[in-house]
């Protein structure tokens, strides 16, 4: 095989490296798989070493499979020999073999999600937790799985999860250990102990680590960057005595620390493997050099990196768009103008994508689909307003408009400690089957109701439906909302989802949204044409829907795919970069996510600014260009729209 031919300089390279750690340093559409893979055949053809020899670890099982049949059809040899995939699929193989050294059975059982959560809600009942204020078992499990990837105290982590909250921080670290008590009991693991108990294994156990160093003689990494603690270090025993680790990724596309990746790893590679080789894939097969230059331009912005350029392969095409609009409104008709525009000139709708910092930014274009009765398909899970958080607060407005709403009453009802389905069914029918929930003594009558658990939650909320009437509030939907949340929803959204402040980020932009309506009824109303008109997106779209219908997601889902065209909404401070995510953690991360959001598009790319947004108390706030669009040079960029598009 030659490989010289095949590939190109820095491939070539990367792919014949000596033995030894060596960091490939692969920036967007520049092959890293490819590279990956002819790596797998140059050690099998040319270092003479057995596939059996080679340990690949990636992140998906889809990918591992790819990458390893690739590298069969190249060498005509087998290459998986079972241990090969996930982080998680190895720690488990490991394991089957040698559960007995960490004090588990090697028949253990793996508890799935469900499970996992029946498991941790019965340690809670055992200890009696306070339930009117304990997380969920979910949340609870999310904790849990971040703290141990990333090796770090728990008490810590649950005093910062909890501290401006009710929650007994010691009651959960006694459910934690109940928890890790009553799997072992049980010789089961959860998806998360594969990995702590694998790594304990190795690192205490002279014999079996040297077995498995001597096993893998080499072992690669795809997507290093987005490794945790727990990876990297149980990455580093298996391959302490010969060195041969190859890892690939890139450092400017690691977007995801909230879930405990620390692209630190990555960075710092040759600190903790001195004398490592770094090469650098900068050769770009995917976008033209226009948006490649506005990639480059932004992410130099970051200065604790691997400076790298993107080079690119194909020629000059048109510049990407600056499309500098009044609002989210004339943002959605600009967006869905241009992607028919493009469909004309022959660019399917399937190809066009349409990304966004958090859900709430697409609200309004989600709608303008629904009106124009243009097909769409959200590629990071359900629509806005089908997510269970906008549910839940839209539920208070339906009930005000609509007393007779059983539904509405049993989805606000069964939020409280001790209401199930029949309970709150039994309570509606008590009640007579129309609960006019502004009246004050309609509160009392439902307070006497409820079981004694949940009356306390429920008194916090009723001045909320009182204040609709006394203070004539049909006309303000989001100042319900707004006080429902503060007043109860806030603390229910720490204790019931693990992601609950961009959930909160969600519900502040629909607060926002609300005020383009007149009244409460004509919001409800809105969402309720937007919904039946998309009642179909709950099935799998066919064929044709399919090849017909736009893509809608988050930058964070969309990393690792790519379109023709690309439309990039609410480039605005605190917007995209998050206000949020930069008091937290400052911009660097945020402009990664951004870069990771150019770099999907291939042909045509449209970064789009609004000029203002109208706030709940019915003002209008200007909104400032992203920082990112200021570090980008004009001629990079077409100016679009005139600011009214």
């Amino acid at each position: 095989m030659n490989f010289k031919d095949e590939l190109n300089d820095e491939q070539y390279a990367a792919v014949t490296a000596p033995d030894g750690a060596a960091l490939v340093v692969a920036a967007a559409g520049t092959g890293k798989t490819r590279t990956l893979i002819y790596r797998l055949a140059y050690l099998a053809t040319e270092k003479n070493v057995q596939p059996w020899e080679v340990l690949l670890l990636t992140f998906t099982n889809k990918a591992a499979k790819e990458m390893l049949t690739r590298a069969e059809t190249l060498v005509q040899r087998r290459f998986n020999s079972g241990y090969s995939g996930t982080f998680h699929s190895f720690a488990n193989r490991l394991l089957r073999s040698h559960a007995d050294s960490v004090g588990f059975g090697k028949d253990f059982t793996i508890l799935d999600a469900d499970d996992a959560k029946k498991l941790v809600r019965a340690c809670s009942e055992e200890i009696g937790v306070d339930k009117k204020h304990f997380p969920k078992p979910d949340v609870l499990l999310s904790l849990f799985g971040v703290t141990s990837g990333r090796m770090g105290d728990l008490s810590v982590a649950v005093e910062e999860q909890f501290e401006y909250t009710e929650v007994d921080a010691e009651d959960v670290l006694k459910v934690h250990s109940k928890y890790q008590q009553r799997k072992k009991d049980s010789n089961s693991m959860d998806f998360d102990d594969l990995l702590i108990y694998a790594h304990k294994l190795l690192a205490e156990n002279e014999r079996t680590r040297t077995f498995y160093q001597e096993e893998f003689k080499y072992v690669l990494v795809d997507e290093y960057q987005d490794t945790n603690a727990i990876q990297a270090a149980l990455v580093n025993l298996l391959v302490k005595t010969h060195g041969n680790l190859m890892v690939v990724g890139d450092d400017f596309q690691s977007i995801y620390s909230w879930r405990g990746a620390d692209f630190r790893n990555f960075l710092d590679f040759e600190k903790f493997y001195p004398g490592a080789q770094t090469f650098k894939l900068q050769i770009n097969y995917r976008s033209t050099p226009e948006i490649l230059e506005v990639a480059n331009e932004v992410i130099t912005g970051n200065p604790d990196q691997f400076q790298k350029e993107l080079q690119a392969v194909r020629e000059s095409d048109a510049l990407p768009h600056l499309a500098k609009l009044r609002d989210g409104s004339v943002q959605a008709r600009y967006v869905i103008g241009k992607a028919r525009e493009l469909n004309r000139k022959g660019i399917p709708l399937s190809e066009i994508c349409v990304l966004y910092r958090s859900h709430f930014h697409a609200m309004e274009l989600q709608m303008e689909l629904a009106r124009e009765q243009m097909p769409y398909i959200v590629t990071s899970g359900v629509r806005f307003f089908e997510q269970a958080h906008i549910k839940d607060v839209c539920t208070v407005l339906k009930l005000l408009i609509n007393p007779s709403d059983e539904l509405a009453f049993a989805r606000l009802t069964e939020m409280f400690p001790k209401v199930g389905k029949k309970t709150s069914l039994k309570i509606f029918r008590k009640l007579g089957g129309r609960i006019n929930l502004q009246r004050p003594e309609i509160h009392e009558e439902l307070i006497a109701a409820l079981p004694a658990a949940a009356r306390e939650g429920w008194g916090q909320i009723k001045d909320v439906f009182i204040a609709y009437r006394e203070e004539n509030l049909s006309n303000d939907p989001g100042e319900i909302i707004f006080r429902f949340v503060k007043a109860f929803y806030k603390e229910y959204m720490v204790e019931n989802f693990d992601n609950h402040k961009f959930r909160q980020e969600d519900i502040d932009g629909l607060i926002d949204f609300t005020v383009k309506f007149e009244s409460t009824e004509s919001f409800l109303s809105e969402i309720a044409l937007l919904t039946n008109l998309d009642a179909n997106g709950e099935k799998a779209p066919s064929e044709e829907e399919d090849r017909n219908s736009i893509r809608l997601s988050t930058v964070h889902q969309a990393k690792g795919l790519e379109w023709k065209a690309v439309f990039i909404l609410f480039v605005n401070e605190e917007m995209f970069p998050s206000k949020k995510a930069i008091e937290e953690a400052g911009d660097a991360e945020e402009r990664r996510l951004f870069y990771v959001a150019v770099t999907r598009a291939e042909d045509e790319l449209f970064i789009c600014s609004p000029m203002v947004r109208r706030q709940r108390d019915g003002g209008m706030i200007f909104l400032e260009p992203s920082r990112f669009i200021s570090e980008i040079p004009e001629d990079c960029l077409r100016q679009d729209g005139g600011g009214f598009y």
